[in-house]
């Protein structure tokens, strides 16, 4: 079921709109808004699956039972490296 909204944007994206309407590109220009819309909701999406991806790392590094690693040694490991790489 179709609903009717009233919306108000910049003069800018109507040009756009109107621009690719009478390209061909679609058909009127609720269809164009039809199509922002849907890439903006699969857009979010994509977003939550990379963020829940990253929580799930994250969760998992944090349950890890490895030794922590403090930021000096972790310099003192990559300065020995880059000496060992110079030579």
């Amino acid at each position: 079921m179709n609903e009717t909204l009233k919306i108000s944007l910049p003069s800018e994206m109507v040009d756009a709109l109107e621009s690719r309407v009478k390209a061909g590109a679609y058909a009127s220009t609720s269809d164009a808004l039809q199509e922002a819309v849907e890439l903006l909701l699969e857009q979010e999406a994509a977003d939550e699956r990379r963020l829940a991806a990253i929580r799930s790392r994250v969760q998992v590094s944090l349950e890890d039972g490895s030794p922590d690693v403090s930021l000096d040694e972790i310099d003192d490991w990559l300065e020995k490296l880059a000496d060992e790489n110079r030579h």
